[in-house]
């Protein structure tokens, strides 16, 4: 019995010595060890770095430790409006692992890229000259087409709204010089601009970080003889890639409303 006390006491000890010897960074009571550090770069990749690039990433650890212990001291996780924050924060990180659990085995065959390739092969032989206004809303958006459907001139809304103006004022860059397939935006908004005539206008197209984007095909022309797959392929994966999921995404969360059972009530909100 005493032996197998001592054999267990000796194992608790290694235990703990390699677990000290595991500890990169203390701060205080806070750890940082190697199996974590690992999680951010891995062995293969660490052992590429100078000491001083390890150093750095170990100082913007403490940095952040520092300040994290700092804000626990001063109670600041148990306010209600960064609990609202934390938790919601949570729901998100878990439902995104979530669907890149379920999705994560998606992926496009050659012979679905080299169909996109084919159907859309006399867009990548042109380019586009267009005029175009961005805006900040969807309302303002819809709006701004509406007025151009009645008759309003493109070029002054353009110049009165378009987000381009902030850039520079005196040239607000409304109209683009030729551009080629893929090199405008992703290839969703290029499919609606590539396949205008000139005059048209577009409907409004979601387009970069929250915006919108009307577009008014002023010229299109042949620059290209030939167009090479291997040229477009990566883009045209990622692109087809992205469209399934998000049909995925959306026949996913169909699916599991199905198995919940969810009201809607909007009375508490009209409560006086």
């Amino acid at each position: 019995m005493k032996r197998v006390a001592f054999l267990l006491i000796l194992a608790l000890l290694i235990s703990c010595t390699e677990k000290e010897q595991d500890v990169i960074v203390k701060v205080d009571g806070s750890t940082f060890t190697k199996s974590q550090f690992e999680q951010y770069i891995p062995q293969s990749e660490y052992t590429k770095l100078t000491d001083a690039q390890v150093k750095d990433f170990l100082d913007n650890w403490v940095d952040q430790e520092v300040l994290y212990l700092e804000a626990k001291k001063r109670g600041i996780e148990k306010e209600d409006s960064i609990q609202l924050v934390l938790n919601q924060y949570k729901k998100n990180l878990l439902a995104m692992e979530l669907v890149r659990r379920e999705f994560s085995g998606t992926t496009v065959v050659e012979s679905e890229i080299r169909d996109y390739f084919d159907e859309h092969y006399n867009e990548f032989l042109h380019a586009v000259k267009v005029a175009q206004i961005v805006l900040s809303n969807y309302d303002l958006a819809v709006r701004t087409l509406n007025e151009i459907k009645a008759g309003a001139d493109f070029y002054k809304l353009a110049k009165e709204r378009s987000l381009t103006r902030f850039e520079n004022p005196e040239n607000p860059k409304i109209e683009t010089e030729y551009l080629l397939r893929g090199t405008i935006a992703d290839f969703a908004t290029e499919e609606v601009i590539f396949a205008m005539e000139p005059g048209d206008v577009s409907k409004v197209i979601p387009y970069v970080q929250g915006t919108y984007l009307i577009v008014k095909m002023i010229n299109k022309r042949k620059v290209k003889a030939k167009a090479e797959y291997d040229d477009y392929r990566d883009a045209i994966n990622n692109y087809l890639l992205s469209k399934k999921y998000q049909g995925f995404l959306v026949q996913y969360v169909d699916d599991l409303k199905t198995q919940y059972k969810i009201t809607i009530d909007l009375a508490p909100l009209k409560k006086l």
